[in-house]
This record gives C-alpha cells, sequence and structure tokens, in this order.
C-alpha cells in the first residue's frame, strides 16, 4: 500500500469517525495492545518500547484530530499522523518477527478502513504467535464479511477458547450462528436443535459474563425468539428482569413491549392486552400496533 493513500484514508476515517455513534461490543483494542507490549520478551525491549509510543501517539492524535476539526486547523497534526503511519512501517521492517508491532499496525489499519492489508497484518501476526484472542477475532471478522462462515466460526471458537472471560467473543460466535444458521444445517455442520442450543449459549455466556452490558443482556433475551422451542417461562423472567434493568420510561415500555410479544406466543392473550395497554412512548407506536394486530387476529375480541 502507498503511503500517501493510507495517508488519505486515514485523515477520510477520522473525519468520519467524529460524528459516528460507536458501537457497544467493539473489541478492548488498545487494552489488548498494551498487554500484548507488556508481555514482550526482553529481548525485543527496544521494539516494545518504540511500539508503546507509536500507541500513546496513535490514540493522542485521534483525539487531537477530532479537536481540530472543530477548529478546522487539522493541518496542525497531520505531520503527527504521517509520523506515525511512517513509524508503524520502520518497526515492523526492523523487527519482522515482532507480533505485537503487527497486531497494532493491522488494527489501526482496520480502524481506517483498510480491510485486506490490516487483515495481511493480522495473519502474520498470527503465524509469528498464535495466542492472541484479539487477533483471531479480528481474522474472524474477516472471514465473517467475506461470507466465509466456518472459517469464521473456527477463529471465534479459538478466540473464545484463549479468553474465555470475554464477552465480545461469544457474543460474535452467537451472532454468527444466528445470521449463518440455514447455511450451518445445510452443510451439516449442525442439527437444528444443537445449533439453538449453542446460539443461545453463546449469548447467554456474553450477558452473564457483562451484566450490566444492557446490548448482551438484550441479545440473550431477544434470542428466545430466534430458536424453534424456546422456554417461554425463562423468557419471561429475563424480560422482567430488563424491565427492572432499564432506567428511562423509553427503555422499560420497550421491554414491557417484549414481554407483551412473549405473554402472546405463551397464550396469554389477555395479559399481553393488558401489557400494551400501559405502552405509550410514541416511538413503540408502530410496534405496537404490529403486535396488536397479530393478536387480535388470532384471538378475536
Amino acid at each position: 500500500m502507498q503511503r500517501s493513500h493510507l495517508f488519505r484514508s486515514l485523515l477520510t476515517l477520522l473525519s468520519i469517525s467524529s460524528v459516528a455513534t460507536v458501537v457497544p461490543a467493539q473489541e478492548p483494542t488498545e487494552k489488548t495492545a498494551e498487554k500484548a507490549v507488556e508481555a514482550t520478551p526482553s529481548t525485543e525491549s527496544m521494539a516494545a518500547y518504540l511500539l508503546k509510543d507509536l500507541n500513546e501517539r496513535e490514540q493522542s492524535a485521534y483525539k487531537r484530530y477530532e479537536k481540530a476539526l472543530a477548529t478546522e486547523d487539522v493541518h496542525s497534526i497531520e505531520t503527527e499522523l504521517q509520523s506515525i503511519v511512517d513509524g508503524y512501517e520502520a518497526l515492523i521492517n526492523a523487527a519482522p518477527n515482532y507480533a505485537a508491532a503487527y497486531i497494532s499496525y493491522g488494527m489501526m489499519l482496520h480502524r481506517i478502513g483498510e480491510r485486506i492489508p490490516s487483515n495481511a497484518m493480522l495473519i502474520r501476526a498470527d503465524q509469528i504467535d498464535p495466542y492472541h484472542a484479539i487477533v483471531k477475532n479480528q481474522l474472524g471478522n474477516y472471514q465473517a464479511e467475506e461470507g466465509n462462515y466456518p472459517e469464521a466460526m473456527a477463529f471465534y471458537q479459538m478466540a473464545s477458547d484463549l479468553r474465555p472471560d470475554e464477552p465480545l467473543y461469544h457474543y460474535q460466535l452467537g451472532n454468527l450462528l444466528f445470521s449463518y444458521k440455514k447455511f450451518f444445517i445445510d452443510d451439516k455442520l449442525f442439527l437444528p436443535d444443537g445449533i439453538d442450543l449453542e446460539i443461545q449459549n453463546r449469548f447467554r455466556k456474553a450477558a452473564m459474563l457483562a451484566p450490566a452490558h444492557l446490548p448482551y443482556r438484550l441479545r440473550y433475551a431477544q434470542s428466545f425468539f430466534d430458536i424453534a422451542r424456546p422456554n417461554w417461562e425463562a423468557a419471561l423472567e429475563e424480560w422482567q428482569q430488563l424491565v427492572d434493568f432499564v432506567e428511562s420510561p423509553e427503555e422499560k415500555q420497550m421491554m414491557q413491549l417484549y414481554m407483551a410479544r412473549t405473554r402472546f406466543l405463551m397464550g396469554h392473550h389477555t395479559a399481553a392486552r393488558k401489557i400494551i395497554k400501559g405502552i405509550d412512548e410514541p416511538s413503540l407506536e408502530h410496534s405496537k400496533q404490529i403486535l396488536l394486530k397479530q393478536i387480535n387476529a388470532k384471538h378475536p375480541r
């Protein structure tokens, strides 16, 4: 990749990221990179020092760039950003067997949208040191985006094996199995009941490991609607817990609407209507009417 092209990509992506919403379930990349640096053998102490410095400069540059956008003073840090790009390339040339450098550079390339070069860097990191869960996860992401679901599953599985206490990796695997469920079954990699069980197990594990993280808990509760033979009593309990967990009135009513849907699917149409009657958030009106229409079609008054 040419340096000028990479640098233009960096500036473009930074401009976009300044107004973008961050997805809740993102990889803890900086923390993982720091751990990789700390775990470096003493023979690579200089490379570790240089990498740590690049990591810190990169994070500082991102923050400064966001501030610079507001004042239209972008040129003040362009030299620093180019220096960081050059620094990563120089470090990799000087220490070609230093896995942590490939990981950090690969994650930076991913951040600026350079998927193919990022994947190449992370493959090289995995060849040097195959025990980094963050690398397995990113390689899994790439394979999933390419539609290579068996390969993606293998990488996600390795990531969760390496870091069984990291909820993201279980969440990723659950999403992959759900998204490609038909293909896994058609390829005879799973039986229908088996994949349903694994989907729920993965989402439940993520929710248990991060009970304060709403997206994981919400996805686990939603998974009862995704499988063929759900335990509706367990689903109802999950939604009630989420009603108690969230704070805003809109969120509480959203969880109550899910409770009403669960009641309906259990055959409790009277209880479902009672819950719906108390939902008055304008943003939920459309979903409420759809559910009411389904209830009335099956259980006319």
